[in-house]
C-alpha cells in the first residue's frame, strides 16, 4: 500500500491541467507522488494513444537516479525497465524516451515530434531552449505534462515563464514541512545545514535573490585550531591535505588542512599576490614554497620512517584550481604529492562551503587572516542575472571552496545527518519521500 500526505494528494485531484507543476523544497515529497501514481496513471490512460511519451530530465544519469530507480522499488523491475542505448525505457508495457535537457542542442532530441505525455523532472535546470521547444511538441488535446523543480533565482527564466504563462496550468507550492513523513530531527538537521539563499529555495520552497554576503555565518568557523604536530599527532599523510588556488598576477593561496577527529582544520597557509608586491612568481617558485609550507610533515614522516623501518613514504593530497595546467604538471614531477584537480562548479561548491560553515566540517585558524577578509566581504553579484559570486578577493575562498567539493564533505558527512537508522524504520514505499 503506498502512503501518500494530505498535499500528494491534493495534486493527484487538482493536477488536471494541460501544463502541472510542483515547485518547493529539497525531500519535502513533491516528486515521490509523481513516481508512486502519476506518472504510471498518465503514461496507461495514453498507451494506445499516438503521441510519444517521454520523461526529460538534466541527463540519462538523472531520470535514472531521481525516477526510475525508485519507480522499481515501488513496481519492480518487470515494470520498470532500464534506458537502452536508443534512450528508450520500458514502463509499463510502453516505450518512454528518456532525454536530456542541459544543453541547447538536445532540443534536436524532440523537434519535429508529437507528445502525448511528458514528465519534467529538475525543470530549472533545463537549458531554456529545451523547454520551449516541448511547449509547441504538446500539440494533442490529451498532452500533458507534469513537471517538479526547486526554485532558484526570481530572475530565472523558468519563473518568467511561469509567471506569463497562457494556457491551462496548475502550480502546486511544496515547503519541507509538508512532508510528514520525514522524522523531525531529519527536517531539523537538514534546517540547519542552510542559511540565506539556500535556507529560502531548498527549505521554504521560495524563488529567492541571491544577495548580501554569502557566507553570513562565517565567523563561525574561526577558531584556534588545536593541533601541534609531532610523531604521535601525525598518524598518517591522509590525515593532512593541501588546496591550491592558482595565481600569477592574481594571489596564488595555499591552505594546509589537517583532520582532528572529524574536523577538518585550516591549519597553516601561504598567501602570495604578485599584483600587491609588483613581482609575479615562476611555477618554479610557488612549487617551492608549497613544499616550504609542508615541509614539517615529510620531516616528521621521514622520521618515523627511519624509527619504524617502514617500507614507503606515503604521498601529501593537493587539491588544485584545475585551469592551473602547467603547476599541475610539475608538481606531478616532484613526485611529493598526489595531485588532484578540483572539482569547480561554483554554486554547489558555494552551498556546500556554507553547509560545511553551518554544521562544523571545517574550521579556520585565526592566522589565516586572508580568509576572515575575505569572507567579510565575500558577496553575491545582485548585477547578475545568474547566481555568481562578486569577483575581487577570492583566493582564500576559492580554495577554501576546492577542498569542501573535491573532498565531499557534505555528503561524506550525510550518514550522520541524515540518521540512517530513522531511514531504515521508514515502510518501503515511504523511503522514497525521504530521499526525494
Amino acid at each position: 500500500m503506498i502512503h501518500l500526505c494530505e498535499k500528494q494528494i491534493e495534486y493527484i485531484e487538482n493536477a488536471n491541467r494541460k501544463w502541472n507543476w510542483k515547485m518547493g523544497a529539497v525531500r519535502s515529497g513533491k516528486s515521490f507522488v509523481d513516481i508512486a501514481a502519476v506518472i504510471p496513471k498518465r503514461i496507461i490512460e495514453r498507451e494506445k494513444k499516438q503521441g510519444l511519451k517521454i520523461i526529460i530530465g538534466v541527463s540519462r544519469e538523472t531520470i535514472e537516479r531521481n525516477v526510475l530507480q525508485p519507480m522499481r522499488e515501488i513496481y519492480g523491475s518487470k515494470r520498470i525497465g532500464n534506458i537502452n542505448s536508443r534512450n528508450i525505457a520500458r514502463l509499463f508495457g510502453c516505450d518512454v524516451y528518456c532525454i536530456g535537457a542541459s544543453k541547447k542542442s538536445q532540443v534536436a532530441q524532440i523537434q519535429g515530434t508529437s507528445i502525448a505525455y511528458c514528465y519534467g523532472d529538475e525543470v530549472a535546470k533545463w537549458n531554456k531552449d529545451v523547454f520551449i521547444m516541448l511547449q509547441s511538441r504538446l500539440d494533442k488535446e490529451y498532452s500533458c505534462f507534469d513537471g517538479t523543480f526547486n526554485p532558484e533565482s526570481p530572475k530565472h527564466w523558468l519563473k518568467s515563464i511561469l509567471d506569463n504563462i497562457t494556457v491551462e496550468s496548475y502550480i502546486q507550492h511544496y515547503k519541507i514541512f509538508d512532508n510528514p513523513f520525514l522524522p523531525k530531527e531529519f527536517v531539523e538537521n537538514l534546517c540547519n545545514e542552510y542559511e540565506g539563499v539556500f535556507y529560502l529555495r531548498y527549505i521554504e520552497g521560495e524563488w529567492a535573490l541571491a544577495e548580501g554576503l554569502i557566507f553570513a555565518s562565517y565567523e563561525r568557523a574561526i577558531k584556534e585550531c588545536p593541533f601541534i604536530l609531532s610523531e604521535k599527532t601525525f598518524k598518517t599523510m591522509d590525515n593532512f591535505c593541501v588546496s591550491i588556488d592558482y595565481g600569477t598576477m592574481n594571489a596564488f593561496c595555499a591552505i594546509l588542512w589537517v583532520k582532528v577527529d572529524s574536523v577538518w582544520w585550516a591549519w597553516r597557509n601561504y598567501y602570495y599576490s604578485g599584483r600587491e608586491s609588483g613581482i609575479q612568481k615562476t611555477d618554479e617558485e610557488y612549487a617551492k614554497d608549497v613544499i616550504e609550507l609542508v615541509k614539517p610533515l615529510f620531516l616528521i614522516q621521514k622520521s618515523l620512517i627511519e624509527k619504524y623501518k617502514l617500507e614507503y613514504a606515503e604521498k601529501l593530497e593537493v587539491i588544485i584550481d584545475p585551469s592551473a595546467a602547467s603547476f599541475i604538471t610539475l608538481l606531478k614531477k616532484k613526485k611529493l604529492f598526489k595531485v588532484k584537480k578540483a572539482i569547480n562548479n561554483v554554486l554547489d561548491g558555494i552551498r556546500d562551503m556554507g553547509t560545511a560553515i553551518l554544521m562544523d566540517y571545517i574550521k579556520i585558524d585565526p592566522s589565516f587572516k586572508a580568509w576572515e577578509d575575505e569572507a567579510a566581504s565575500y558577496h553575491w553579484d545582485e548585477k547578475s542575472v545568474e547566481d555568481r559570486p562578486f569577483k575581487v578577493d577570492d583566493h582564500a575562498m576559492d580554495s577554501c571552496r576546492y577542498f569542501v567539493s573535491t573532498k565531499k564533505l557534505v555528503k561524506n558527512n550525510k550518514k550522520d545527518t541524515n540518521k540512517e537508522d530513522d531511514y531504515e524504520k521508514l515502510m518501503p514505499e515511504q523511503r522514497n519521500l525521504y530521499i526525494l
